[in-house]
């Protein structure tokens, strides 16, 4: 009995948080325009793009984060990118989509051994995202669109954890879109549906958070509120809907600020990187990866990336650059 009271007066000892690492899409090609049929084109530029990463990686751990599909599988040229990024040194963060393949609509079988198969043959590959977005429907980049997408996200996140080589984080990610039903009907669906398989295999829960610019507010007065009550609605009253506790951390798989004039300029997407990364402290945020890292030419004009068309940087450049490096790293934007 006095064991068993001495055990239990001794102090709880809080989990520390994951030290908060940074990545990029190293897409081009993104704008608004695309919604309307008016995409945007960037020219192919993969030696310059690589070298752009690098620089912002400097050395220090940095994520390199691309996407596959089951229904394309892992074409040659994104072997090739994953190759690269690795031997440069980068932290490879790769998405698999669930976008089934012609009479696969609904397999939540095929795709967990696709997701399996995929796994086992890249141990290069440092944290895997499985689904994309599988709580919103409606867009063909997301994969809430497709038959039993949250099914999908819990097989696959198993079938990941089984042959996952040391190292490696399994984990999904979320739109945070603001609509409190759905969002507790998603969280609760991993808690009920999953149970503790899915938790154990489960390294991170992944966020895609677009604040001040697909949905209320569509324009932040305070760019660190709007990003801080995402996360703590996240971490506080989400995440405890799938029995996911403090030990599991926040991974920001996207987010992204856009350039517009006349009220979105350059200069305010710096500040706005500038206060998200502020906005992580005390949350156990692990990763916050921006979307995207070149400006698409558009005739929206909209410019969601690092650098512009000719790859120049921008203030945001700098931003994420010290952010990783240290305040003192050298940067011309």
């Amino acid at each position: 009995m006095l064991v068993a009271v001495l055990l239990l007066s001794l102090p709880v000892r809080a989990t520390a948080d994951q030290p908060l690492e940074f990545g990029v899409y190293g897409g081009r090609d993104f704008t608004f325009g695309g919604y309307v049929g008016q995409p945007g084109t960037h020219p192919a530029e993969p030696d310059l793009t690589m070298n752009r990463i690098v620089e912002l990686a400097g050395g220090h751990p940095f994520q390199y984060h691309t996407y596959a599909q089951w229904n394309d599988g892992i074409p040659a040229w994104l072997e090739s990118q994953i190759d690269t990024a690795a031997a440069d040194g980068l932290e490879v963060n790769l998405a698999l989509k669930y976008v089934p393949p012609s009479g696969h609509e609904g397999d939540v079988a095929g795709f967990a051994a696709w997701v399996k198969s995929v796994v086992a043959s890249h141990p290069q590959v440092t944290a895997w995202q499985i689904t994309n977005e599988a709580d919103f429907p409606g867009s063909p980049d997301t994969d809430g669109s497709h038959v039993d997408a949250a099914g999908a996200l819990i097989a696959g996140v198993e079938a990941a954890a089984s042959v996952k080589q040391p190292g490696q984080k399994i984990g999904f990610n979320w739109l945070y879109d603001l609509d409190p039903a759905a969002d507790a009907a998603f969280w609760s669906q991993l808690r009920v549906r999953g149970g503790p398989a899915f938790r154990a295999a489960l390294d991170f829960a992944g966020v895609d958070i677009y604040a001040g610019t697909y949905f209320p507010p569509l324009y932040s007065a305070d760019d660190y509120r709007d990003f801080r009550d995402a996360l703590v609605y996240v971490r506080r009253t989400m995440m405890p809907l799938a029995g996911l506790g403090r030990n599991v951390p926040i991974y920001i798989q996207e987010t992204s600020y856009p350039t517009l004039a006349p009220l979105r300029t350059e200069a305010h997407q710096a500040r706005a990187l500038s206060a998200y990364i502020r906005a992580t402290q005390g949350l156990n945020v692990g990763l916050l990866q921006w979307f995207e890292l070149t400006d698409a030419q558009s005739t929206l004009g909209d410019g969601w990336g690092l650098l512009r068309p000719d790859f120049s940087r921008k203030p945001v450049f700098c931003v994420l650059k010290r952010a990783v490096q240290g305040p003192a790293a050298p940067c011309e934007s």
